[in-house]
């Protein structure tokens, strides 16, 4: 069985820590007005409450007591539940929290940031529990921004029972076009969440920037279970956008574990940095085409990969703790989810990824980045390019930002849990 949700996110534009309290009154009114549109959940961006970069200073636990109070206040006036990006203050230590207030005005549960980017770990500590929370609406899958990037989070609240991911956000961008503003997640990442997990995917982000120091991409999204993007926001200014989900029964997603086949051991002829070439049908890399393209080494080392392993949040994760660091996809997918599937694991995992895609006779190469490095054609069978492991061996993101520790600390606190 299944409900409707209808579902709202909130796109702010960013302030700084220092302008909070003239700031407040105005994204206070810009909630009451979402809420007139009467969704059953509203999302606000990644620590909201009062800024993202908030700097070393300790934050004023009243000053956020008090904003999450009146928030609590909106909704029972509305009947809607929030979830808000805000700071938590637990003894000596802060946390970059989802915050989720029930319909009634009720604190529902939080969510704690496990996947702390760049500078934000000079003032938060990481989470160290990943579980749905409990509401009025059902198990929400709180996560918050960077959580994003590491498959097995999202993939971790469904398994214990998310029937929606939800998550405030601070996306930043890299882009030099202002009409043009460029973010993994926003981009690819978020549509990939939905449909691995196959539950709806909320991210309310900021617009414009924060501190001189970060500039956010805007484009908070809903996505439906299947991946389809049902409503979008901008990349620059404010705006709510709403979209009605279905939502599955508690425990209704039942999924097998797809687990990738086990790796090849690497050879001693199998070095580090190389030049390969690869066809759809290798038969014809002849050895004269390989002296022509002085492409003389292969690919070995490959992991042996299939659809289920490449579209599972689990598989491909699991595979490269224990050593994967290029793999090889026979894929029947559908071309646009195929390479969607394929960039996402190159670059959440570090990785490298070629990928025969049967029903084209075409072969794409992906490399750590997340980049289609080279793609086959009729007019071009074989194609070359340049391996070079040790780009699979750092997993920093950004600095202090390592995706492969975090892959692993998501695997202990999995552990942990479980035990």
């Amino acid at each position: 069985m299944s409900s409707q949700l209808r579902i709202g996110a909130l796109q702010l534009q960013a302030h700084d820590r220092s302008d909070f309290a003239s700031r407040w009154p105005a994204i206070r009114s810009a909630v009451e007005r979402s809420l007139a549109a009467k969704p059953d959940l509203l999302l606000l961006p990644e620590a909201t409450i009062p800024a993202y970069i908030i700097g070393e200073t300790a934050v004023d636990a009243k000053q956020v007591d008090e904003a999450v109070g009146e928030l609590s206040t909106i909704a029972r006036r509305f009947g809607s539940a929030i979830l808000t990006g805000a700071v938590r203050i637990a003894g000596d230590r802060q946390f970059n929290a989802a915050l989720l207030i029930d319909r009634d005005g009720s604190i529902a549960g939080h969510a704690d940031k496990l996947f702390l980017w760049h500078f934000d770990r000079r003032w938060f500590a990481a989470g160290e529990r990943i579980e749905p929370i409990d509401s009025s609406l059902g198990k929400i899958g709180a996560l918050v921004c960077a959580d994003g990037r590491i498959p097995t989070i999202a993939a971790t609240l469904v398994d214990r029972g998310a029937q929606i991911l939800a998550m405030p956000t601070a996306w930043v961008t890299s882009g030099r076009d202002p009409l043009a503003l460029e973010n993994l997640q926003a981009d690819l990442l978020a549509v990939v969440r939905a449909r691995e997990n196959h539950i709806p995917f909320v991210a309310a982000n900021k617009s414009g920037g924060e501190a001189g120091i970060a500039r956010y991409c805007g484009k908070s999204t809903i996505i439906d279970a299947d991946g389809t993007i049902l409503a979008r926001a901008a990349e620059n200014g404010e705006e709510a956008i709403f979209a009605t989900v279905p939502i599955a029964s508690p425990g209704a997603l039942i999924r097998e574990r797809a687990l990738a086949l086990p790796g090849r051991i690497p050879s001693a002829e199998m070095p580090n940095r190389r030049r390969v070439a690869v066809a759809f049908d290798q038969r014809a890399v002849t050895e004269r085409a390989r002296r022509f393209l002085d492409a003389t080494d292969g690919i070995e080392d490959a992991w042996q990969v299939d659809d289920a392993a490449l579209s599972s949040p689990h598989a491909l994760a699991e595979a490269r703790l224990h050593g994967m660091r290029l793999y090889l996809c026979e894929s029947d997918i559908e071309p646009h989810w195929c390479e969607r599937f394929a960039r996402a694991r190159c670059a959440e995992l570090r990785c490298y990824g070629i990928v025969r895609h049967r029903p084209s006779n075409e072969i794409f190469v992906v490399d750590p980045e997340g980049t289609i490095v080279t793609a086959s054609s009729s007019e071009q069978p074989i194609v070359s390019f340049n391996i070079d492991l040790s780009r699979t061996e750092n997993g920093e993101l950004a600095p202090s930002s390592d995706a492969l520790a975090a892959l692993a600390r998501i695997e202990e606190i999995q552990r942990g849990c479980n035990a």
